[in-house]
């Protein structure tokens, strides 16, 4: 029952906000915009109308067949209103149209809300006898009795011809607020938030208000008066409507000879739809109930995609109909442009199902995955679990009630936030942490919710550019290759490891306390050792380590065509201190994201060339032009010989390192991570308590994709070599056999 509550709870407040935007653009139609319009639409004699523009598509194609497929797409069905000032039988047509619109199931909700709202009345009767006779009277309603309440509340709606309320303004400034709470003026009612409402019943002298607040608005009286008169021209009546419903409103009105349908209308409204589901749905975003991009492509190409509306005005004669008439456009609406993305249809499913697969598998917070053609720059794939369906983007604010048992609360369950502003989560487990948010209930204490997906809105990010970490070892090929290009090492230079060593106050160790004499630079690497890299980075010395940092695209946003991009942090060298030097060599004590990890690695696979990864191939405007997007180069972060020397480097730490990430028929170069979390200062270690990683390319002689893999807090297994390499192996094998690239093995 509570579930349905807060279900209900959230649809109401979409709702609300929707109407809320649709009658603030009223007022300014017909407020502050008038003067524009008032030539256009005079008096009672003309109508205005706005011509919806269409939202563009977001397309991707199939890299086999050519074909194109629609991620994001346009869906239209009508909204049925009512102009309730032409309607003169009201009990009529709403006896007419109440059998058509009527939805059980959503009566059925709302009654079960009413119920709730009964009974929480009734428990809250002192007197015991007075609370059994509320109680005893409380009951849910039949269909039949639901149908009837509907079509009853459809005539109400049909009734009114003069609004109770209207919404003046929203998002008031202080100093307008000021003069309107000076003016002391009846029948107008301010909010905390801003909003200026006026109440039309109670304003008595509707010229003189109509003067003075045009006088702080800055708008024509006389308009102003014309809508403090509160005329209801305007009511929903429902929306979303079925298409065959829609043809039998369309046969009643078309068969209207007596006029009594002449205020009911229909009106076409694009919806947003997404016919591949939740695939690539961090990349997509999505629409919210407004009609604005929230997130990914939707968020950061929302007015390329979002269009123009056009207006129009119509003769309207003496029985309310509009008469189009020549001239009557005043502007054309301009539809959204369409999107090619990047992405490759068929490498996208088989990264999600491999990735979702793996998240599940290892019991992971989450998972990122990024393919990218390392010559373009052109990403491939990108892929987050846990994922939401943007057809219902809503779900995921879904809750769900969650028992505390009484043992959990001193010990695991904490208030994040203040007391003002609390912030509720309930650990599951302690060291290593799980734990989901929860909330409490507005009215019983005793009642606790948590998100039905245990994320919320948290599954909407789209980690591979907007979560911030620790990269661990697989920044060790970039220190590496800085040392190499700057030719203080090779190869195959030397370095004596024999234990830990001390560097301020700390002791650095290798990640499993093996120590392995002299090792080359090649052997660092394969070994992945933390001693060898510390010795790499006092090489490099602060200022040309940080100097490579920058070149292979660090410190900086990546900017790729999508919303939200973190920049990741990387300290300026001159406050590095000696431990902060060596630390940095293995991927500790800076931030990136896996977008800039994966951009840095497909330098090493593209002869040193660092490219601007795009995920946009072409946008294609309304009027048929386009644009184009073609790989870019940012700079040479190392030599094409350095590239080269990492590349078999990296290729000797998959085959005598990390047989997880080995294939059989082609050689790939690659690096693991296993990066090390924090909790109230102090590192943490074992299961669950890792960032692990992995990241590569191939084919080695001529590298065609770059693949990285990211978990967050796997609980089976710590390493990145466990976790992320057999999924690098996985997808490797699938985009060889895909792109059909021969074995050299």
């Amino acid at each position: 029952m509570h579930k349905k509550t807060t279900r209900f709870t959230i649809i109401f407040v979409l709702l609300f906000l929707t109407t809320g935007i649709i009658s603030l653009r009223l007022f300014q139609l017909q407020i502050l915009h008038h003067p524009y319009y008032q030539q256009l639409a005079q008096s009672a004699h003309q109508g205005y109308t706005e011509l919806p523009a269409r939202r563009g598509e977001i397309l991707i194609t199939d890299y086999n067949s050519g074909e194109v497929f629609k991620l994001a797409t346009n869906t239209t069905l009508d909204l049925l209103y009512a102009d309730p000032y032409l309607i003169e039988k009201p009990d009529m047509v709403a006896e007419t149209l109440a059998p058509l619109i009527f939805d059980l199931e959503q009566e059925k909700e709302l009654d079960e809300e009413r119920v709730d709202e009964e009974l929480k009345l009734a428990y809250e009767i002192e007197s015991e006898e007075l609370k059994e006779e509320a109680l005893s009277k409380i009951s849910y309603k039949n269909d039949t009795e639901l149908f009837e309440d509907f079509q009853e509340r459809i005539e109400e709606q049909l009734s009114e011809k003069v609004r109770s309320q209207i919404l003046l303004g929203e998002d008031i400034d202080q100093e307008t607020m000021d003069e309107l709470l000076a003016l002391d003026l009846k029948g107008l009612l301010t909010t905390e938030t801003g909003d200026i409402y006026a109440f039309p019943d109670e304003i008595k002298n509707k010229g003189k208000t109509a003067e003075l607040l045009a006088e702080v608005f800055k708008v024509d009286p006389d308009n102003l008066e014309r809508v403090l008169e509160g005329t209801n021209r305007y009511t929903v009546l429902d929306r979303k409507l079925a298409p065959e419903i829609s043809k039998q409103i369309e046969e009643i009105i078309a068969n209207d000879q007596e006029n009594d349908f002449l205020g009911i209308r229909l009106l076409e409204e694009y919806y947003r739809y997404y016919p591949e589901g939740d695939l690539a749905s961090q990349v997509l975003g999505y629409v919210n109930s407004a009609g604005v991009g929230q997130y990914g492509i939707e968020g950061f190409f929302n007015s390329t995609l979002t269009g123009k509306k056009g207006y129009f005005t119509s003769q309207i004669d003496a029985t309310g109909k509009q008469i189009t008439v020549s001239g009557s456009v005043i502007e054309e609406a301009q539809d959204g442009a369409n999107i090619m993305l990047t992405i490759d249809r068929a490498v996208q499913l088989e990264v999600e199902k491999l990735i979702n697969a793996a998240v599940e598998s290892y019991r992971a917070e989450s998972g990122q995955v990024i393919v990218m053609d390392p010559e373009t720059g052109e990403i491939i794939a990108m892929a987050n679990y846990p994922t939401f369906d943007p057809n219902i983007y809503s779900d995921a604010y879904s809750l769900t009630e969650t028992e505390i048992a009484d043992w959990q609360w001193d010990d695991f369950v904490f208030n994040m936030g203040d007391e003002e502003n609390p912030v509720w989560w309930l650990y599951t487990q302690i060291d290593p942490d799980e734990r989901i948010r929860i909330f409490p209930d507005e009215d019983d204490p005793e009642v606790w919710y948590s998100y039905e997906n245990l994320y919320g809105p948290e599954v909407y990010k789209n980690k591979t550019i907007q979560a911030i970490y620790e990269p661990g070892s697989i920044f060790k090929p970039v220190a590496m290759a800085a040392a190499i290009n700057a030719r203080e090492v090779t190869p195959q230079s030397t370095h004596n490891c024999t234990g830990p060593i001390k560097v301020d106050e700390f002791e650095i160790h290798t990640f499993n306390d093996t120590y392995h004499g002299i090792e080359s630079m090649t052997e660092v690497l394969i070994h992945s050792c933390n001693i060898g890299m510390s010795y790499v980075a006092e090489t490099l010395g602060r200022s040309l380590f940080y100097s490579y940092i920058k070149a292979f695209g660090f410190t900086k946003r990546t900017d790729i065509q999508l919303d939200g991009e973190e920049a990741g942090y990387v300290e300026y060298y001159d406050d590095w201190a000696d431990s902060e030097l060596v630390t940095h060599a293995f991927g500790q004590g800076i931030s990136v994201t896996p977008l800039q990890m994966a951009t840095a690695i497909a330098a090493l696979a593209n002869d040193g060339v660092l490219m601007q990864p795009y995920i946009v191939k072409e946008i294609e405007y309304a009027d048929g032009s386009t644009s184009e997007f073609e790989p870019e180069i940012i700079g040479q972060s190392v030599t094409k010989e350095t590239a080269d020397q990492l590349t078999s480097m990296l290729t000797s730490v998959v085959e005598q390192g990390i047989p997880q990430a080995e294939l059989d028929n082609h050689f790939v170069a690659g690096k693991s991570g296993t990066a090390q979390t924090y909790k109230w200062g102090k590192a943490l270690s074992g299961k669950g308590t890792t960032i692990t990683s992995f990241v590569g390319y191939g084919p080695i002689d001529d590298p065609q994709f770059v693949i990285l893999i990211k978990f967050d807090y796997p609980k089976t297994n710590e390493w990145g070599a466990n976790t992320a390499g057999p999924v690098f192996a996985d997808i490797a094998e699938f985009l060889f056999s895909y792109y059909n690239i021969p074995p050299d093995k």
